[in-house]
């Protein structure tokens, strides 16, 4: 079930990925599940329970670190930075420190010197340390959860899946060191634990990963594929702009907002309103009122199959601030009108039927 459910993420993220920088976490993060899921289920192979069992502890040491890595993606909607990434260095460090130690006086006896039971307790407290300290440094992050909760359509989705991040991580330490201490609960049940807690997890994750990462519309694909004669244009600096634009409109779907305009858009970035024009100009081919009304018009059709929706409704809920902007700005685009629109698809709906 878990493995199904991470292959099921992993495809989903590389399918619709424009930008294999924001991809790689996602990707490094649900393919340590994946392996998690296999280690556990190889364990019933008596050969290679050893080995198995410590490509278990390196898959769930692993987790940890690099769930903090994904909440700041996930919270600041961009890679984190390099400085960010030397949580991934704790379970080594610990590693090199614990092998170290039994190589010393010794945790195994000397007929079993590296695979016994009081290693992988310390491995396990390792672990559990691990997990504690990449929870800390969250703290450091002081406007995490308000930048996840601004004024985004996903923001709530985001929200929530950093918590349950969080949670998987303070509970998994927990497992983790309690397993390692005098009175530990059987290995068997400890195991049983994380797993459930994994699947739980995953559970969570499909359900809302597919809210904030939605299938792409319009803008079809990356700003270089679609103006490769212009691209040359920007400078790196703009042309990561260019993708949180991307970013802002597929993913947080400001365009909602009737309010909404290229001023707040130039604010929302830190740059000129004449930067954000040139840059949308480049990139896409298309100036900031277009490409607003296009995906409103896109989320509209999407609301007029379902008959159940007032017109109006679906006006206000796609971005528009009156129903004559809508029918004007529909109708130039579909050459038809909101209620011929939906007609039609009614009418091609019963005939499929």
């Amino acid at each position: 079930m878990g493995l199904t459910q991470t292959i099921l993420i992993l495809t989903y993220v590389i399918v619709r990925v424009y930008n294999w920088r924001q991809a790689i976490l996602p990707i490094t993060y649900f393919s340590t599940f994946a392996v998690v899921f296999l280690a556990q289920f190889a364990l019933r192979i008596e050969d290679i329970r050893e080995i198995t069992r410590l490509i278990l502890w390196g898959g769930w040491a692993l987790i940890p670190p690099l769930g903090y890595l994904l909440i700041l993606q996930i919270a600041y909607n961009t890679a984190p930075k390099l400085k960010e990434y030397w949580v991934l260095l704790l379970p080594i460090i610990f590693f090199i420190f614990i092998i170290n130690l039994n190589r010393g006086d010794g945790i195994c006896n000397i007929d079993i010197k590296y695979y016994c039971a009081r290693l992988f307790d310390w491995l396990n407290l390792g672990s559990g340390l691990v997990a504690t300290i990449t929870l800390l440094f969250l703290f450091t992050h002081q406007d995490l959860f308000s930048s996840i909760r601004k004024k985004s359509k996903s923001g709530y989705e985001r929200y929530w899946l950093v918590i349950s991040l969080i949670i998987m991580n303070m509970a998994g330490a927990g497992v983790n060191i309690i397993r390692s201490t005098d009175k530990k609960i059987p290995e068997n049940i400890s195991d049983a634990t994380l797993l459930v807690m994994g699947l739980g997890f995953i559970y969570l994750t499909t359900t809302m990963f597919f809210r904030i990462y939605p299938p792409a519309i319009s803008l079809k694909t990356t700003p270089k594929k679609q103006r490769a004669e212009n691209i040359d244009n920007l400078t790196d600096r703009e042309y990561e702009i260019a993708l949180k634009i991307k970013d802002l409109m597929e993913l947080d779907k400001l365009y909602q907002e009737p309010s909404f305009s290229r001023a707040d858009l130039a604010r929302e970035l830190n740059i000129s309103e004449n930067s954000v024009s040139y840059i949308i100009n480049v990139a896409f081919g298309k100036t900031f009122p277009q490409i607003l009304n296009e995906r409103r018009v896109k989320d509209a059709k999407n609301m007029l199959k379902d008959n159940s929706i007032p017109i109006k409704t679906v006006a206000f809920d796609a971005g528009f601030n009156s129903l004559a902007s809508f029918n004007r700005v529909f109708r130039n685009i579909t050459g038809k009108s909101p209620s011929d629109y939906r007609n039609e698809e009614s009418k091609n709906l019963e005939k499929s039927n």
